[in-house]
């Protein structure tokens, strides 16, 4: 990157309840996505949102939030610059390889089981 490249940062976590990464939105919300993802531009904005994160992690809202340098285009999108933020963006990368994964299915509810005839009914100890 050039030096003369202005450095500009978002700030990313991974979501305490489900750990999904999340970034923090103008709103203050944690989001899936960059789309409306608060820039930081000086270091102002940086340590603002450094607050915040700690804040939220504090809060048991997110996980290790820490500023993720980005690349910003023309059109305004945002790229990180670190390949492993971008794979971070994209999802896991290689649970479709792992032979024999299956998605994860919610557990039902398990049923008390009826009562078979002829056998005793055990009664719960008062």
């Amino acid at each position: 990157m050039s030096k003369s490249a202005p450095t500009i940062s978002v700030l990313t976590a991974n979501r305490l309840s489900d750990g999904a990464v999340v970034f923090l939105d103008f709103d203050g919300v944690w989001v899936e996505g960059l789309r409306g993802a608060v820039v930081a531009r000086s270091p102002d904005e940086v340590r603002a949102l450094e607050s915040r994160g700690a804040f939220d992690a504090a809060r048991n809202i997110v996980v290790e939030p820490y500023l993720v340098e980005m690349l910003e285009a023309a059109d305004g999108g945002l790229t990180p610059v670190r390949f492993r933020e971008r794979v971070r963006l994209g999802g896991p990368s290689i649970l479709g390889d792992v032979p024999g994964y299956v998605e994860a299915v919610p557990a039902k509810p398990q049923a008390r089981p009826e009562p078979v005839a002829g056998q005793p009914v055990h009664a719960e100890a008062a």
